[in-house]
This record gives C-alpha cells, sequence and structure tokens, in this order.
C-alpha cells in the first residue's frame, strides 16, 4: 500500500525535476547556480521547448510546438544536466529537494474498516531515476511519461487502525521500507481555456500504473512494545504484500492522480502556452 504511493510521489519528483537546464554546480562553495530561466527556460525540459527570451540566456535547441522536433535529445540531456542538484532541489524551477523528498502527511481509507496515516515522509532515491520515454503531442494536448527507479528507501511516522487481511492492527510509530526496479507511467490530457486574452492549459489524469518489483517493509511498534507479535505481524504483511496493494489500488491512484496533477497545473496556471511553448 503505502510503497506503491511513495514510489509515485518520487516520479512527481522526478517529473517535475526535468523542467530546467544549462545549469552548474560551484563546487568550491558547493552552492548551485541558476541561470536567469524564462518561462520557455523552464519549459525545455518539459517537452524540449525554446530556452530564450532574456539576452543572458543562451540555448543550442530549438523546439517548434508545430513539428515537435528535438525535444527527445533536450529532455534527455538536460535531466543529465540537472541531475546533480536533485538532491537540493530547485525552487525558481518549481523542483522540489529529492533526497530526500520530503512529503508532510497523507492518509488512506480501504474501506470503514480500515484508517492509514502517514507524516514525516521522506523517500530517498528518486534523484536516481531513468527518464524511459518522454512523448507530446500538442494537437492533442497529450503527454506520457515512463520512468523507473533502481531502488528507493521510504521512511515515516505511521498510525494504522483496522483490520486487513487477516490483521487486526492498531498502531503507531516510526515505518521503513525498501523497494527495488520501481517503474511507473503517467498519461496527461490537457483541456485549453482563455485567460486575459492568452491561451492556458489544464491538465487531468488519463492513466496512471506503477509496478514494482520487490518490497520490504518494516513497521515498529505495530503491536506496541510486543516485539514477538510486531516481528511476526511484519512478517505477514511482507508475505502478502501483493495482495495488500492490489486490495487498495482504487484508494492508492485516486491520491497519486490529486497530487501529481495538483503540482503539474501550478506551472500552466502560471505560465501561457505561448510562454511556455512558443511556436517558433
Amino acid at each position: 500500500m503505502w510503497p506503491k504511493i511513495l514510489a509515485i510521489f518520487a516520479v512527481v519528483g522526478g517529473f517535475r525535476s526535468v523542467f530546467a537546464r544549462d545549469l552548474r554546480i560551484d563546487n568550491r562553495r558547493g552552492e548551485q547556480n541558476i541561470p536567469d530561466v524564462s518561462p520557455a527556460g523552464v519549459a525545455c525540459i518539459f517537452s524540449g521547448g525554446l530556452l530564450q527570451s532574456k539576452p543572458s540566456f543562451k540555448t543550442d535547441f530549438v523546439y517548434d510546438r508545430k513539428s515537435q522536433t528535438l525535444w527527445k535529445n533536450c529532455v534527455i540531456k538536460n535531466v543529465e544536466i540537472l541531475r546533480p542538484m536533485m538532491k537540493r532541489g530547485i525552487p525558481e524551477l518549481f523542483v522540489p529537494s529529492m533526497n530526500p523528498l520530503e512529503i508532510p502527511e497523507a492518509s488512506l481509507s480501504g474501506s470503514q474498516s480500515f484508517q492509514a496515516s502517514f507524516k514525516n515522509i521522506q523517500l530517498y532515491g528518486a534523484d536516481q531515476f531513468k527518464l524511459e520515454s518522454f512523448e507530446t503531442d500538442f494537437k492533442t494536448y497529450h503527454i506520457k511519461v515512463k520512468l523507473s527507479f533502481p531502488s528507493l528507501r521510504i521512511k515515516s511516522l505511521y498510525n494504522i487502525k483496522g483490520r486487513i487481511l487477516i490483521l487486526n492492527l492498531d498502531g503507531h510509530g516510526p515505518a521503513d521500507g525498501n523497494y527495488t526496479n520501481v517503474r511507473t507511467s503517467l498519461s496527461l490530457k490537457g483541456e485549453q481555456f482563455q485567460k486575459n486574452n492568452k491561451e492556458y492549459v489544464k491538465w487531468h489524469k488519463e492513466d496512471i500504473d506503477i509496478s514494482i518489483g520487490k518490497i520490504n517493509l518494516y513497521f515498529e511498534q505495530i503491536f506496541g512494545s510486543n516485539e514477538e507479535l510486531n516481528d511476526q505481524t511484519n512478517r505477514v504483511i511482507n508475505e502478502n504484500i501483493d495482495q495488500l496493494i492490489e486490495e487498495l489500488q482504487p484508494v492508492i491512484q485516486k491520491i497519486v492522480s490529486e497530487f501529481v496533477f495538483s503540482l503539474i497545473n501550478r506551472l500552466f496556471a502560471k505560465y501561457s502556452m505561448d510562454e511556455l511553448f512558443p511556436l517558433s
């Protein structure tokens, strides 16, 4: 359940982290130097967009929204340019810190008999994502992204109460988990609207999917101070992890969708399409 949610959250970080280019690190002071990026500059990584507008900002790439050329090269190159800075994050470019990627809290309710909440969530390893594919179609306003993560570690403070599988749970405390071979895909459909005589786009979910090769979880104090019951309960959880995730899949996808698309729409609500993706 929880690993699947946080893996998607990691993808958000990875997906958002591609909004930059021509960045460098000052190794002497360990500080990031970020050029004065125009809205079009922010968009280059998202779709291979044009980086220009301000004379101090130079680019080797030009993107034509009509022909949709060169965007793949731009995306791939700039993901690698940005990768060293993902641990700290780049607020100016809507990029959160990715190692760890921090999320204040999240909650789940698989049924009336089960409630779970998580706080102080920290995800490690999100900056090591691999961009498997990135497709855009601005005639129909579609975006498709596929990413993978070799491994992720997620730590949080949990509060769980209710029955799931064969277990009656009522505990709270630290939770820790390791996940390998995480793969995810996102599909977005855009809806045009006008604001101040400019064209904007609001994005909606078409599809979100995720798979995890292997998961290992540990919930401390899930049966209070009884260490033997704690170990037994965690063993049952890990032995039935696939069934656990399957039962809560609809709830997981709802939470993921709201989180992902609220972040993406922040960028497109701020900048018009002509600012983000100049026609030539």
